[in-house]
């Protein structure tokens, strides 16, 4: 309750404060106009240029965060296609080695919240799928992850339909049979 009460003070407080520069502005309008105008027109420069150096500093950190990740999503899908390429084989200790490091170290420290869901809940549904014998289950959890992996890139995928991502990685038969699950 006290946090309501304290978030309550402070729209009260920041309303208030509004209005007072309002009434400050206003008041100062009346006196001198031309003086007022000048400064309201240097505000709002400045603060159209803090704007665009925020701007240019959020792209900034998408672009450096775009470009640590990169090599690293690179070598998931590489293992992954390795995986793929084996069948059922039993992972390699290299491979082993490289999941770990990607989830204890890797993605905990640069993948954002969304992707950290994204690879879990694919660890989960994969080993369901697994030991249902549901590879197209297996790979609608890969899709799942390919797309919170663009996404984390940039890519807008909200045009895709589900189940198009696979079709870099299936065959006709197997693109069918997800067709069939979507």
């Amino acid at each position: 309750m006290s946090s309501k009460l304290a978030t309550a003070a402070g729209v009260v407080v920041v309303l208030g404060a509004v209005g007072l520069v309002a009434w400050g502005f206003i008041e100062a309008v009346n006196a001198e106009p031309a003086v007022a105008g000048s400064i309201a027109t240097a505000l709002l420069g400045v603060a159209g240029v803090l704007l665009q150096q925020r701007r240019i500093e959020q792209a900034r950190l998408r672009e450096v965060h775009r470009d640590r990740m990169t090599p690293i999503y690179d070598r998931l899908l590489a293992h992954f296609s390795s995986l793929a390429d084996q069948e059922g084989a039993d992972p390699t200790d290299e491979m082993s080695d490289f999941f770990k490091d990607l989830k204890r170290r890797q993605l905990l420290l640069g993948a954002p919240a969304k992707t950290l869901l994204a690879f879990t809940q694919w660890e989960r549904d994969t080993g369901k799928a697994k030991a249902e014998k549901d590879e197209v289950g297996m790979a609608l959890a890969w899709e799942a992850l390919l797309r919170a992996i663009r996404q984390d890139l940039g890519h807008d995928d909200s045009a895709l339909p589900r189940g198009e991502l696979l079709a870099v990685f299936l065959d006709d038969e197997a693109r069918e049979l997800v067709a069939q699950r979507t």
